[in-house]
C-alpha cells in the first residue's frame, strides 16, 4: 500500500510523495478502488486546510464537484490518479505550473482533485448543440407533417365533394325513375286524347265562320262555372234529341223557311250595308259644305286684309 500527499496552491506548486517499499511506476487502473485509511485521514486534513485557506483569501468557492464512477476492472487499492500523485521531480515542477492554477479553481471538498480534461462545460456545450440539431431535425419533421396533413386535407375534401356529387345524381336518377314507372301508364292516354283533341280543333276550323263568338264573365268560381255551363249543355243535348226524334217533314219545311229566311237576311244586310257607305258619304258632305261656309263667314267678318296677314304668314 503507498501514501501520497498532493497538495497545489496558485502560483507556487509543491508536491510530495512518500512511499514505502519499491516504487512501481506506469500502474494502470482498472477494477474498482478501495481507498486507505491512512489516505483518508490525509484527504480530510488536506480539506479542511484547503478551506480555511479559501476563507482567508475570500475566493468564492464552487460547489462541490461529483465524484467520478469506479471503472470496472481496477484493482483494490490502487489510487484514482497515479500518473498525477506520482513523485514530482524538481525538473517537471516548471511543466506543472498551468495544472496547479486549474488544480487552484477545483474544490477539494470530495478528498481529491478532478483531472483537468474532466470539463462539465464540453459536455454542457455538446448536449446543446445535440439539442439544436434534434429542435431542427423536429421542427422540419413537423413541417413535412402539417404539409402532408393540408394534402391528405384536401383530397378529403375533394373526395367529400365528389361523393355529394354522385350522391345527388343518384337521388335525381331514382326520382326521375320514379316518375316514369307512375308516368308510363298515362301516355297511352295521353296519345288517344292528343288524337281526339287535334280532330276536334280541325273540326272547330272549318266551323268558325258560322260559330257564334260570346265573352263570358265569371262571377264566382271557374269550377262552379262550368258545373253550370255542363248542367246547361245537358238540358240542351236533351231538346236537341227531341227535336230530331220530331215529324221529319215539318222538320224539312222548317229548314227550307229557315234557308229562305237566311237568303232574304243576307240580302237585306247587303242592302243595308250600301246605304250605310252611301250615309257616310253624305254626311262627309255635309260636314265639307259646313266647314266651307264657316270659314267664309269669319272671312267676311275679318276682312280680307286680316285674313291675308292669318293665312299667310311671313317667317
Amino acid at each position: 500500500m503507498h501514501n501520497f500527499h498532493f497538495s497545489c496552491k496558485g502560483g507556487n506548486a509543491t508536491c510530495k510523495a512518500n512511499s514505502s517499499g519499491n516504487e512501481k511506476k506506469g500502474i494502470k487502473s482498472s477494477g474498482t478502488i478501495v481507498k486507505s485509511r491512512y489516505l483518508q485521514s490525509a484527504e480530510k486534513t488536506l480539506s479542511k486546510s484547503s478551506s480555511s485557506n479559501n476563507e482567508s483569501m475570500g475566493a468564492p468557492q464552487r460547489p462541490a464537484s461529483p465524484k467520478p464512477k469506479p471503472k470496472v476492472g481496477t484493482p483494490q487499492g490502487a489510487p484514482l490518479f497515479p500518473k498525477l500523485l506520482q513523485p514530482v521531480s524538481p525538473s517537471s515542477q516548471k511543466m506543472s505550473l498551468p495544472f496547479c492554477k486549474v488544480c487552484d479553481a477545483v474544490n477539494f471538498s470530495d478528498g481529491h482533485c478532478l483531472r483537468p480534461d474532466f470539463d462539465i462545460s464540453v459536455i454542457k456545450g455538446i448536449m446543446e448543440s445535440n439539442t439544436a440539431k434534434l429542435r431542427v431535425e423536429a421542427e422540419t419533421r413537423i413541417v413535412q407533417e402539417l404539409e402532408e396533413e393540408e394534402v391528405l386535407r384536401i383530397e378529403v375534401l375533394d373526395k367529400k365533394r365528389q361523393y355529394e356529387l354522385k350522391e345527388k345524381n343518384r337521388l335525381l336518377s331514382e326520382l326521375l325513375d320514379l316518375q316514369i314507372a307512375s308516368l308510363t301508364p298515362l301516355a297511352e292516354a295521353a296519345t288517344q286524347f292528343t288524337e281526339e283533341y287535334k280532330s276536334f280543333a280541325a273540326a272547330v276550323d272549318t266551323t268558325r265562320h258560322e260559330l257564334p263568338v260570346k265573352n263570358f264573365h265569371m262571377v264566382t268560381e271557374q269550377r262552379d262555372f262550368l258545373d253550370k255551363a255542363e248542367s246547361c249543355l245537358g238540358e240542351s243535348e236533351k231538346l236537341f234529341k227531341e227535336c230530331t226524334h220530331g215529324n221529319t217533314l215539318n222538320n224539312c219545311a222548317s229548314l227550307k223557311y229557315l234557308k229562305s229566311i237566311k237568303t232574304a237576311s243576307k240580302d237585306i244586310g247587303k242592302e243595308l250595308t250600301g246605304t250605310f257607305s252611301e250615309l257616310l258619304e253624305l254626311s262627309s258632305l255635309i260636314c265639307q259644305q259646313t266647314i266651307l261656309h264657316q270659314q267664309a263667314a269669319e272671312e267676311e267678318q275679318l276682312g280680307a286684309a286680316r285674313t291675308h296677314k292669318l293665312f299667310c304668314y311671313k317667317q
